[in-house]
């Protein structure tokens, strides 16, 4: 029997918290979105640790903390969505609840039960709460929260059917229709037969593609700026910088093509 000598687990309560739409809002107005990023995790870390929670892992605009108590853990979950909700143009975050084993790494927690935090969040509407039926086990009846169970879901990288349950409380956004929330499997084929191709990919590869075509574009203006510039202080007559403009245009809207049209959009472009 392989012994896992050095390896530390316990139980504890995850909350996993990320920004929802953080590559748009950044594409849009980068010094705004970073301000409002800050604003959020002022309101979080505070209310995590007034909860007796602890933040283990960060990365970027998305945290994982843990609670000794599944009921503080639950919550924080609502007071954080209850003040960041409240705010005008705030930061909206997804967050993830998961009551499981985890490895204990220095400071911050590994595992699946860490995985499952993070998948829930990562299907959790903006400004809503999804948790996983161990949490749900410990804290109802003990909140003035309602835990309405949704469909069994197909998680990424996680074992079919997990039970998923959608924190109701006041303050707390929720999707319409809970009921029709099925694996993603089904998610992903319904998709297909009703939106472009485009629209069903991956959220990190779509917001990579925004990514890149507002590098291109933003650096497309500046050469082409350039070349038309010299093209009229050189004063040759045959404007010349027509063809390579051309191009660089050519160049952006092949780029523009690859992006989902609904992140367009939303970022206004």
């Amino acid at each position: 029997m392989t012994q896992n000598i050095g390896i530390e687990r316990k139980l504890t309560t995850i909350l996993s918290a990320d920004a929802a739409n953080y590559t748009g809002r950044m594409a849009r107005d980068e010094v705004a979105t970073v301000k409002a990023l800050r604003q959020a995790r002022t309101h979080i870390d505070t209310i995590i640790q007034q909860r007796g929670g602890r933040i283990a892992n960060t990365s970027g605009d998305g945290l994982i903390a843990e609670f000794p108590s599944v009921v503080e853990a639950v919550g924080a979950a609502v007071a954080i969505q209850r003040k960041l909700n409240a705010e005008t143009d705030g930061l909206p975050f997804r967050i993830g609840l998961h009551l499981g084993d985890v490895i204990v790494e220095g400071p911050d927690l590994l595992g699946d039960g860490v995985n499952l935090a993070a998948r829930l969040q990562e299907i959790a509407p903006e400004g809503g709460i999804f948790a996983s039926k161990q949490v749900i086990d410990h804290a109802q009846g003990r909140l003035a929260a309602e835990f309405r169970a949704l469909n069994p879901t197909t998680l990424k990288h996680l074992p079919p059917g997990i039970a998923v349950y959608a924190v109701i409380a006041d303050g707390v956004k929720h999707a319409v229709g809970l009921e029709e929330v099925a694996p993603q499997t089904a998610r992903a084929k319904a998709h297909v037969a009703s939106e472009p191709l485009e629209q069903t990919a991956d959220t990190e590869a779509d917001s990579m593609l925004l990514s890149r075509y507002v590098w291109y574009r933003k650096h497309a203006l500046i050469v082409g700026g350039g070349l038309v510039a010299l093209d009229i202080m050189t004063g040759v007559g045959t404007f010349w910088s027509v063809w390579p403009c051309a191009v660089l245009a050519y160049v952006v809207y092949l780029k523009r093509r690859r992006v989902p049209k609904h992140l367009l959009s939303e970022t206004g472009m």
